[in-house]
């Protein structure tokens, strides 16, 4: 699944992590035998086979969700771009598969449903059977739920596109200050428009702002005096969320070349490191 960019609500990013190289592995050979694991494999076969004959007879998507035993629990038609899983089919240690049908890793939407379930592993196959797989090393499933996690994972990839643009989106004091001037005129009607940042801060000290800290702790500070403009306008202020919308075009096509596709395979490999996961791919 591709997932394009789409912040409609406020999400916080995740405390990032150093990257871990991914495993190039070779394509697994299609193979079962008689064995308690035999229903499973075979399962697991014919899965990549169904997907693989959607790819190159549409160029959709198709999925399916097996249980730990080899149960199908779920088959799905997808379209070019996604495909949906329903999460209550998913039991403990139930495989996900899907058909990329451009050679790109898993996307935030598909590691959003894996981190959200009780799923073992996650797999997106293309049609020439090159995959990309996340594997939990340990049972886990995250509090947040699929679309929080997705926002989460997809704000980072998208922050991740503008490091590699150059796009600044980090606080400062420009930043907290117009905040300044925006809680003044809202507390008195004041113009502070022509104000230095110096002189806006020197008008915080006379409210009991601290000013003498780091850009982020002022606007901590800031964000309790204006709970009401934060409650009605939550992104106004948010800098890395503007940043994006601001940068939405370049960004998506960033994504679609060759570098944006080094990138999402990127953050893969940082999710894997950050919740225990093995990712495997030979994309």
């Amino acid at each position: 699944m591709i997932n394009r960019i789409n912040f409609l609500g406020q999400v916080q990013a995740n405390t990032d992590l150093q990257a871990r190289k991914h495993t190039k592995v070779e394509s697994e050979p299609d193979s079962f035998s008689l064995s308690p694991e035999g229903k499973k494999a075979q399962s697991i076969r014919k899965a990549k086979e169904r997907i693989i004959e959607e790819l190159k007879k549409t160029g959709n998507e198709y999925g399916f969700t097996i249980s730990e035993n080899g149960e199908i629990l779920e088959e799905t038609q997808g379209n070019e771009k996604s495909c949906t899983v329903d999460s209550r089919k998913i039991t403990p240690n139930a495989i996900l598969l899907h058909g990329h049908p451009i050679a790109t890793p898993l996307s935030s939407g598909d590691i959003a449903i894996l981190l959200a379930t009780d799923a073992k592993s996650q797999e997106a196959i293309t049609q020439d059977g090159r995959f990309s797989r996340l594997t939990k090393k340990a049972p886990i499933k995250l509090s947040e739920g699929y679309a929080k996690l997705y926002h989460i994972f997809e704000k980072e990839l998208c922050l991740m596109a503008l490091d590699k643009l150059g796009v600044d989106y980090t606080l400062n004091n420009e930043d907290v200050a117009q905040m300044g001037r925006d809680y003044v005129y809202s507390q008195t009607g004041k113009d502070m428009s022509d104000m230095t940042v110096e002189e806006v801060f020197k008008e915080l000290n006379r409210y009991g702002i601290q000013t003498d800290c780091s850009s982020q702790e002022i606007f901590d500070q800031l964000k309790e005096y204006m709970f009401m403009q934060f409650l009605t306008e939550p992104q106004k202020y948010d800098k890395e969320h503007n940043a994006i919308m601001e940068n939405k075009q370049r960004i998506e096509e960033f994504l679609d070349s060759e570098e944006g596709t080094k990138t999402r395979h990127q953050l893969v490999e940082r999710l894997a490191e950050r919740y225990n996961m093995d990712y495997e791919t030979n994309l």
